[in-house]
């Protein structure tokens, strides 16, 4: 029984309780040794862990053991006492984020951007590594003595949860389920990065209403039985709403990724000038894209690949040319001494296109696609070939918008270009692979005379064909 006053692995002197959840408690307490406070986080309090628990759940916590990221709350030290398995952290004396729900402070709009960026941080930083939280919720995210917000217990992976689970005499956590993606509630669950991304949503959905999740504790569940995603009826800007409810897309592949969030409030954060798109004709309806990436590293005019003048100096001079020669008209036909002088309305100016964020734009959502079919990859290593998911699409579809963000290359700077075409190039050689595994998978198939999924199998690798073949012709070349 953790109490205060214990004093817990001979070294810990308890001060009182922080926090307790489905699977832990945090506890203040004083290091004897060094005479500093930490904080002690303790899994399975009470009833501790068998030895294959404590055993997988060393396994697991020495893979992300040495991760480093300003918004990842690195323990500092790793052990287990009396088969209760625990983490010695820095203590945050700011606690929670969970403090915007229980305290009288409500969270700001300026906070709202600053956490959304702090948390998509480290979740691309994790997302990176090929590691997925799978439990993004307000009490997980910390605030560090410079206001920073820190992810922790991102080392607790589905096993070790079940083993928790196992061990505790209550159900999993309400509060967990209630920021859990519809997609978690399927037959077949796997953890995806875009699950991370549904959960970020909901906890921010509960900050800036000061009450509960979305759909309360029943998650993405009422969501995918057909419940629509309610209003944020607070005083929040509309573009931070947007970026919420994007993230609370029903369809994984709707979210954004957790980079393009990451850039995207980086821009907002530091000032970067909205987009303006060009103007439209009479009968068109303007878009307007989001600044996604980097700005060019000349201003003015963005930097082309090919030198000389690029073709939107080209229409700027042909425009004012135009505008010349209709004043110089009008000055010499158009008056004279007996009438009023003519005069002409000033022509505005062309609004300037910002092709590094439209191209931004695309890349985001290739890096989502791409990103989305890396996960169900990577969680699924025995079965990639499941005839449900044709993953091999999601990689079709991501290469067409690196298409897209490739539409202007001339004018869009170079760096940008090469990002595009970097992740153009991993995504063809994923397909590569896709095409080997689906013919090799059709061979095996034909061998048990399995017509049926021999034919599907050959299909999907047809589908992609065109992409392996354009691969190997750039690569002979």
């Amino acid at each position: 029984m953790l109490q205060e006053g214990l004093l817990f692995a001979e070294r810990y002197k308890f001060i009182h309780r922080l926090g307790r959840g489905g699977f832990a408690e945090v506890w203040l307490a004083e290091d004897v040794a060094t005479s500093l406070q930490v904080a002690v986080k303790v899994y399975a309090p009470g009833t501790g862990l068998d030895e294959a628990g404590i055993k997988l759940f060393t396994q697991e916590f020495s893979l992300v053991f040495d991760l480093n990221h300003t918004n990842l709350l690195r323990p500092t030290y790793f052990d287990n006492w009396e088969r209760q398995v625990y983490l010695i952290m820095p203590l945050c004396r700011q606690g929670s984020a969970f403090k915007y729900i229980t305290g009288e402070l409500r969270i700001t709009e300026e906070e709202c951007w600053k956490m959304l960026h702090d948390v998509s941080a480290g979740l691309a930083y994790l997302h990176a590594k090929g590691l997925i939280h799978q439990d993004i919720k307000p009490d997980n995210i910390l605030i560090g003595d410079n206001g920073q917000y820190m992810i922790t217990d991102f080392g607790i992976s589905a096993r070790v949860r079940s083993t928790l689970r196992a061990t505790q005499a209550q159900e999993q956590s309400g509060g967990t389920m209630a920021y859990m993606g519809p997609e978690r509630f399927s037959s077949r669950p796997k953890p995806l990065m875009a699950s991370d991304i549904w959960s970020l949503g909901a906890m921010m959905f509960e900050l800036m209403t000061g009450g509960n999740p979305p759909f309360g504790n029943f998650g993405g569940g009422m969501q995918k039985n057909g419940a629509e995603i309610p209003l944020i009826e607070e005083d929040f800007s509309q573009e931070l709403k947007d970026i919420v409810y994007k993230c609370l897309s029903f369809e994984t592949w709707d979210r954004p990724s957790a980079s393009s969030i990451e850039e995207m409030t980086y821009f907002k954060l530091h000032g970067q000038n909205e987009v303006k798109p060009p103007t439209p004709a009479a009968h068109t309806t303007p878009s307007s894209p989001s600044p996604l990436t980097p700005p060019s590293s000349k201003k003015g005019v963005p930097s082309g690949k090919g030198g000389g003048i690029s073709n939107k100096v080209k229409i700027a001079i042909a425009a004012g040319i135009a505008v010349l020669v209709v004043l110089v008209f009008v000055a010499t036909c158009g008056s004279n001494d007996d009438e009023e002088p003519v005069v002409v309305a000033e022509t505005p100016k062309m609004p300037v296109v910002n092709y590094d964020s439209i191209a931004g734009v695309h890349l985001a959502k290739g890096i989502q696609l791409q990103e989305e079919a890396d996960s169900f990859i990577a969680f699924n290593k025995d079965n990639i070939l499941d005839t449900f998911v044709n993953v091999e699409q999601l990689y079709v579809r991501a290469i067409s918008e690196f298409d897209k963000a490739l539409a202007n290359a001339d004018l869009i700077d170079s760096q940008v270009v090469d990002k595009i075409m970097a992740r153009k190039e991993t995504t063809k050689d994923s397909l590569v692979f896709m095409y080997g595994s689906l013919k090799k998978g059709a061979e095996q198939l034909r061998g048990l005379e399995l017509d049926e999924y021999v034919n599907n199998y050959e299909m999907r690798s047809e589908s992609i064909r065109q992409y392996v073949e354009t691969a190997d012709t750039e690569t002979n070349e």
